[in-house]
């Protein structure tokens, strides 16, 4: 990661470069950056990611009862 400021794409960058083939972080990219946060920090970071998934599980899902809906399905929300 380049020195000065760090923007939200030169993380996710930082971040994708890191990952291995599971998609997982990287165990030296882990203990360097997110061994540096605080526990608020890191509850706060889990919160926010935990919100981006339900936000893209809400998503999919919507996704889905459009596509069968206008192939004439009847779809309940439940």
């Amino acid at each position: 990661m380049a020195k000065g400021k760090v923007t939200p794409g030169v993380l996710v960058s930082t971040i994708r470069e890191n990952q291995n083939n599971n998609k997982t972080l990287k165990a030296l990219f882990a203990s360097q950056f997110l061994g540096k946060l605080s526990e608020e920090e890191l509850d706060g970071l889990t919160k926010g990611i935990e919100k981006e998934m339900k936000k893209r599980s809400k998503k999919v899902i919507a996704e889905k009862i459009e596509f069968l809906k206008k192939h004439g399905y009847s779809v309940n929300k439940g």
